[in-house]
């Protein structure tokens, strides 16, 4: 039986969903073919991803990972907005066993602001979660702000399984993330709330 925990992310998963589809879902209806590929979907902004500083960093960053199918969107930026979360899917063929090389967190999509689970192997460099922030940090450019990653555009299946694909992604480079993050509001209020807590447990 779930816990109030599991029941409270499906929750804010199916609410953010229902959010994210009523702005308007890019067809990603290639996934359902099967097999790897590369497929066209969901851009991450209008920023250009082909400079020395843009688009995705250095490759040596880049990490894999699992999503969901009907979650993917290739070359799409993101944060990551949760610490690791104890909870994997429990359905059909997936067993927990299958995730034990895997940590859960929730991303949020720059573009739609869609929260969604994602499945990051446990090797991976993503940074730290910043408890007063709400957000893993950008120790690298500014330690106030989210590090932001991007898709990759190939996937493969995951196993035999239909709903998941595994994944890489990595950080985008820092001009990049600062012109997407200039535009973006919740991050700010994030940080303004942090200082305040900070500046409350000084005193």
């Amino acid at each position: 039986m779930p816990s109030n925990d599991d029941n409270s992310l499906f929750d804010r998963v199916t609410d953010s969903r229902r959010a994210f589809m009523k702005k308007g879902a890019v067809a990603s209806g290639a996934l359902a073919i099967g097999g790897s590929g590369v497929v066209a979907g969901q851009e991450g902004d209008d920023t250009d991803t082909d400079g020395d500083d843009g688009g995705i960093g250095d490759l040596d960053d880049n990490w894999k990972g699992l999503v969901f199918a009907s979650n993917f969107h290739p070359n799409a930026r993101f944060t990551f907005v949760s610490d690791v979360v104890e909870w994997t899917p429990n359905y059909g063929d997936v067993r927990d066993s299958f995730f034990s090389d895997y940590n859960t967190y929730q991303i949020r999509w720059v573009n739609t602001d869609e929260v969604v689970p994602l499945f990051v192997a446990e090797d991976a460099s993503i940074g730290e979660y910043d408890d007063d922030l709400g957000f893993i940090t950008d120790a690298d450019d500014d330690e106030n702000q989210p590090q932001v990653f991007e898709m990759n555009r190939e996937w493969t299946p995951f196993g035999d399984n239909d709903r998941l694909i595994t994944i890489n992604a990595g950080p985008v480079g820092e001009d990049t993330e600062d012109a997407i993050l200039e535009n973006q509001d919740w991050w700010k209020e994030s940080e303004d709330e942090g200082t305040a807590t900070q500046t409350e447990n000084a005193n």
